[in-house]
């Protein structure tokens, strides 16, 4: 295939997984890509984070700051991508509109004529997660909301057993709704697995979120 493409990179399952999927699609991916604010605060995936999961993956790493007003932002941005670094498709890991609101990339890309590749899109949830396990993903829970979880879920690895614990709670099994986040400690494209080093979990006003340290094995 002689698309340029870059993934959207967050760090967490989903985008993961549609590397993964890019891949074995045929996609010629060049570019990780993370769009973060000007002073940026994550609380599920920090940078140092991010950082550690792009030297795994070996691809060159873009980020790209936005801010007010958000959709001129991206678009801007969407544009450089396309126009300084020969980029003609963004790949996303969403998997369904969220609160109703159409796919935000799909939205900004439009501008600039920018190809969007959305392999999760609507895709059965419980076929997602278990393709991760199938696959050899190594995910932990990053950071959970209260009422679902309390801070027992938090660096949980999922598994078929967590997945059907999952399936008990009243919430999106994927965490749409941002029920959680996750990490990825290994992929099928990582040279090395993420470890732990050293951690502790914060509660945060309405989630529990990991505090970590990592080094690569």
């Amino acid at each position: 295939m002689s698309t340029t493409a870059a993934v959207l990179w967050t760090g967490g399952k989903d985008c993961a997984l549609a590397l993964f999927k890019a891949q074995k699609k045929g996609y010629n991916i060049t570019h990780l890509v993370t769009f973060t604010p000007e002073n940026p605060d994550f609380k599920a995936h920090n940078l140092s984070l991010i950082q550690q999961q792009v030297a795994a993956i070996g691809l060159p790493h873009l980020l790209l700051t936005v801010k007010a007003p958000m959709q001129e932002s991206y678009e801007n941005n969407i544009a450089t991508l396309k126009k300084q670094y020969k980029i003609d498709t963004l790949i996303t890991g969403d998997i369904d509109e969220v609160q109703n609101h159409d796919n935000w990339i799909e939205k900004c890309c439009q501008k600039s004529e920018m190809l969007v590749y959305n392999p999760l899109w609507k895709k059965d949830r419980n076929e997602l997660l278990h393709q991760l396990i199938n696959e050899n993903f190594k995910i932990i829970f990053s950071l959970v909301k209260k009422p679902f979880f309390d801070q027992n879920w938090v660096r949980k690895v999922i598994d078929s057993t967590i997945i059907e614990e999952l399936k008990k709670l009243n919430i999106d099994i994927c965490g749409e709704n941002g029920e959680y986040h996750t990490m990825v400690l290994n992929a099928p494209y990582f040279s090395k697995e993420l470890k732990i080093d050293s951690y502790t979990i914060t509660e945060h006003e309405h989630y529990f979120y990991l505090n970590k340290q990592l080094t690569t094995s």
